[in-house]
């Protein structure tokens, strides 16, 4: 997707807005608990950054959950470059401070 196209313009706002309310737990990953108490995403949430966290123990439950609501996945999620997140969710941050 081309950088300076609208489309990936508003990815990016829309992948800033979703790590912002992930990161304050507005909004959660789509996925389920399993009978052991384990989450696991969705077909649809699952991306290829997830292939490298730890797959879910008892022990660790939450552990792709955890990494769901991290920026690389939010940047895979949206097909938006992680570094352009960064500098989208910077600029936001700049926004609500001066409010």
């Amino acid at each position: 997707m081309d950088k300076e196209s609208m489309e990936y313009t508003e990815n990016l706002r829309q992948a800033a807005k979703e790590y912002n309310n992930r990161k304050k737990r507005y909004t959660h990953p789509s996925g389920n608990f399993d009978k052991a108490g384990r989450w696991e995403p969705d077909e649809d949430e699952r991306q290829d950054c997830c292939d490298d966290v730890r797959e879910p123990s008892r022990a660790y439950p939450y552990s792709l959950m955890t990494h769901c609501r991290t920026m690389e996945h939010v940047a895979h999620l949206f097909d938006v470059d992680k570094s352009d997140l960064q500098q989208q969710v910077r600029k936001h941050e700049q926004l609500e401070m001066e409010r």
